[in-house]
């Protein structure tokens, strides 16, 4: 039993250390279901069956039975991809246990297909009525076990070697499935965590844009690669004279609202981000600079009729100035960016409320 127990911890330990490592190329996805795009469900398929093969192949024989943990990877594929990453790890599994299967001897190949088969339909009936819980893993758990204990009778020598060998597989699917359940809850959650802080760092607590730093970020990619882009250098007029009068509350608001309109002007592809105090950069890969400039305008125009409102004040207005300028001479993003503040200086000096674009002459 001591023997068997060790041999248990170690196809154990090379389950969780395998659903480690695999975890990571999953690290950034929020939700995984099988609801999830078929792509998606094809690498969990690929993990599961991956971490399969492993198992099967570091098995345990005892007669003409190989007993490992496939039967949890196997639940793990089905809970969290359906049928896809289901049907991916039965074909690992099969495959494994035919690599280790000795000629003529495929009773236990042929069991293991039935049982897999059996435990998918089964397991599909039994999710229209469930929720995702470890109450349901593990029902799915202990309907596998269930399949596989006939198996396990027919492929050893005498009822005390079966019991003896279903008391320790029983226990070890079991502490196996709810393990590997709650480390991938907690992995998912630490990995949430983590993408948090790390969106947290990138962001303007304010405004929930992008921050300083992630707007940097993003310039010295586009230096890295050599990408062409257009900048708008966006200032809000007097925000010295709406703090004065709404105080630094109202002009929160401001900025805040600002946010927005940005947003939703901006396309998809623009990096909207505050620079710091009243000034916001927009970020425009593969724009020129008469687009960058229209978009300027657009924005400009956006702002100068919208109503700002804050707490019992009457609404009121506020107007932009707007530099734009564009890598098309080939420079760096800071001298690009240093383009932009030039044309913004000048539409504070010519007037404000316009957009300039850079120019040489």
């Amino acid at each position: 039993m001591l023997s068997q127990f060790n041999q248990f911890l170690l196809n154990f330990s090379l389950l969780i250390t395998s659903l480690l490592f695999a975890s990571l190329p999953l690290r950034h996805v929020k939700r995984i279901s099988p609801a999830s795009p078929v792509k998606l469900r094809i690498l969990v398929g690929l993990i599961a069956g991956f971490i399969s093969v492993l198992l099967v192949l570091n098995s345990i024989t005892y007669d003409g039975a190989k007993i490992d943990l496939r039967l949890v990877a196997l639940v793990t594929a089905f809970y969290y991809g359906g049928w896809v990453s289901a049907g991916i790890t039965t074909l690992a599994i099969l495959g494994a246990r035919f690599a280790v299967t000795p000629p003529g001897a495929y009773e236990g190949l042929i069991l293991t297909g039935l049982i897999c088969i059996a435990l998918l339909i089964t397991a599909s009936i039994y999710r229209r009525f469930a929720s995702h819980t470890l109450k349901d893993y593990l029902v799915l758990i202990g309907i596998g076990i269930g399949y596989s204990l006939p198996a396990l009778y027919l492929l050893t020598e005498t009822f005390n070697r079966f019991l003896e060998i279903a008391l320790v597989y029983i226990i070890f699917i079991l502490l196996g499935g709810y393990v590997t359940y709650r480390f991938l809850q907690e992995l998912r959650k630490h990995f949430q965590f983590v993408q948090t802080q790390q969106e947290l760092a990138l962001t303007d607590g304010l405004t929930n844009l992008a921050n300083r730093r992630k707007l940097d970020e993003t310039l010295a990619h586009y230096d890295q690669h050599g990408y062409a882009f257009s900048v708008l250098i966006v200032d809000i007029d007097f925000f010295k004279s709406v703090n004065d009068t709404y105080g630094h509350d109202g002009g929160d608001v401001v900025l805040r609202q600002l946010s927005h309109l940005l947003e939703h002007c901006c396309p998809d592809q623009a990096l909207v981000g505050r620079y710091g105090g009243e000034e916001f950069v927009v970020l425009l890969p593969d724009t020129p600079l008469k687009e960058a400039g229209r978009l300027g305008e657009t924005i400009r125009s956006a702002c100068a009729d919208q109503h700002f409102v804050f707490s019992a004040y009457p609404a009121f207005h506020v107007t932009l100035s707007i530099g734009a300028a564009s890598s098309d001479q080939g420079e760096t993003s800071f001298e690009v960016v240093q383009k932009a503040d030039q044309a913004l200086y000048q539409a504070k000096q010519t007037g404000r409320n316009k957009v300039v674009g850079y120019s040489e002459e």
